[in-house]
């Protein structure tokens, strides 16, 4: 059996903590969530200094851990309508186009998915629900910064550690990024060949809610004709108007 993933025992680690804060009892300490968990505790340590900087995390002045306001916001985001009827969306959008498709939602220099399905014959299941991916370079990532200025981005991006991250076509500079961004808003759509991983194509929009973007909806798989190509945006744009509307409640 492999072992369990940093991304599992994370997760382990913060389903633990909340658990225990929803049952009303006092929370769990790192050396408490070691036990409850089964992770040893200098992973625990490690992982929740992580799950801290992200903000899924807060620790009081009791070392107690409970769940921090990235947690919450996510938690909200996942019962709002737009985003309930995003996964019958993303459904016929994967099983038309033979494409895996999905919704991500921006936390700092990440994105983290929220919806993802996958058609049958898809080729890329590189991502899952839950799963943390750099902001910079997948098309729904960098999709979120559509709006972003040439300052805000490199605000953003200033500790980023773009080498040995993504794949060939990758951006390696903040000045790459901004040059990307730069390109796909005239053409109109996020284009992502090869940045993330080899041999997949993504493209992705921002949907807008009433005071900007929210998340976004991306299509990736293997490169395909021009035809294909036209028709995946024809039906991407749709889907992202129709729930740019719900997110805006029109």
């Amino acid at each position: 059996m492999s072992a369990p993933s940093s991304l599992s025992q994370g997760l382990a680690l913060l389903g633990s903590a909340v658990a225990r804060e929803q049952a009303g009892r006092s929370g769990y300490s790192a050396s408490r969530l070691a036990d409850a968990t089964g992770i040893e505790r200098s992973r625990v340590s490690r992982l929740t200094r992580e799950l801290r900087a992200l903000r899924f995390l807060q620790r009081d002045e009791d070392a107690v851990f409970r769940a921090g306001d990235a947690y919450f916001r996510i938690a909200a985001a996942l019962d709002a309508p737009w985003l309930r009827a995003a996964r019958q969306e993303l459904r016929k959008l994967a099983s038309t186009l033979r494409m895996t498709a999905r919704v991500c939602a921006a936390d700092g220099a990440a994105a983290l998915v929220l919806r993802t399905e996958a058609g049958v014959g898809a080729t890329d299941l590189s991502t899952r629900y839950g799963m943390v991916t750099p902001i910079w370079c997948t098309g729904a990532g960098r999709a979120l910064l559509w709006d972003h200025s040439p300052e805000q981005l490199g605000r953003l991006l200033q500790d980023v550690q773009f080498v040995g991250v993504g794949g060939p076509a990758a951006a390696r500079t903040v000045g790459e990024v901004q040059a990307l961004l730069e390109r796909d808003r005239a053409i109109g759509v996020i284009a992502a060949v090869d940045e993330y991983a080899e041999g997949v194509a993504e493209f992705a929009l921002p949907i807008l809610g009433r005071s900007g973007i929210v998340a976004s909806i991306s299509i990736s798989g293997s490169p395909q004709g021009a035809r294909r190509t036209r028709a995946a945006l024809t039906a991407l744009h749709e889907v992202r108007d129709r729930l740019s509307a719900s997110a805006s409640g029109q």
